[in-house]
């Protein structure tokens, strides 16, 4: 008997603490949007799924950190990867970066959010105007440092840019970036540099988007934000943007509400 009782407490114990994570997804949320997303969210959770697919980064996990300078507490992991063949070279190209991409259950949720704050509602519509935006711009990957390849001007041909706190950046040394514009790969010594950069061995002026939606500064403030962290104009792009784009990130990751995502949703859905 005392046997029965301790499995059902042991039970009803396991319950309970389901129970409460569960919930803890959505402490502070609008009633609203709790009430959909216990109906939807495994429905947008498994579209997310395939946005994270497309996170052609993830390829070969090297190590975690938890004690990253500046990311102290957060899962960061180092990947190694290698493009398609580029178009030019006729090799692949082989980059390293840092990483904290978001569970498919968490982009769902920051999604979601950000809709209901920009439009007040949450359709599908315009949830998956925002996932496939998302999809589109970093198959929701935030590149906390190292280099990004992309083949964004020439399909096939795959140019890096360097990332720091989810922004591009230029490298101060040209010696430590390659110059070649028809052929620029990046050594192993550019590789593992630029996993350790700081804001000392980086120009002042930085790129303009936020990972993972692309926000820009105005977007930025449009939403409210208050940090001082200059223009897109060039000559403007201050560095304060990868301050608080990694503060925002970080805030993030411990929410159901992403702020740099909902800055973007509010200027992409509500455009006339």
């Amino acid at each position: 008997m005392k046997t029965i009782r301790l499995r059902v407490l042991s039970f009803c114990c396991l319950f309970c603490c389901l129970l409460c994570s569960c919930n803890r997804k959505f402490i502070g949320m609008d009633s609203a949007l709790k009430r959909y997303l216990k109906d939807s969210l495994p429905a947008l959770t498994a579209r997310c799924e395939t946005t994270l697919d497309a996170a052609y980064m993830a390829q070969t996990l090297i190590w975690e950190y938890t004690d990253y300078p500046g990311w102290e507490g957060f899962p960061v992991k180092e990947y190694e990867y290698f493009t398609g063949i580029d178009k030019r070279l006729g090799v692949a190209k082989k980059g390293k970066v840092l990483m904290l991409n978001p569970s498919p259950e968490k982009l769902a949720i920051w999604i979601a959010d950000a809709v209901f704050n920009a439009t007040g509602n949450v359709s599908y519509e315009d949830f998956e105007t925002i996932r496939e935006w998302i999809q589109w711009q970093s198959g929701a990957q935030f590149p906390v440092a190292g280099v990004v390849y992309e083949d964004m001007y020439v399909p096939g041909h795959y140019e890096p840019y360097v990332f720091k706190d989810g922004v591009t950046v230029y490298i101060a040394d040209t010696t430590m970036f390659p110059q070649v514009k028809e052929n620029r790969t990046c050594t192993e010594e550019m590789l593992d540099f630029y996993l350790t950069i700081s804001n000392n061995d980086i120009k002042p002026n930085t790129g303009r988007y936020a990972r993972i939606s692309s926000t820009t500064r105005e977007m930025y403030y449009a939403a409210g934000g208050e940090a001082d962290v200059g223009s897109s104009v060039d000559g403007k792009r201050d560095q304060a943007w990868l301050a608080e784009v990694g503060r925002l990130y970080r805030k993030a990751w411990k929410s159901h509400h992403n702020e740099l995502i909902t800055a973007f949703a509010k200027y992409k859905l509500n455009q006339e």
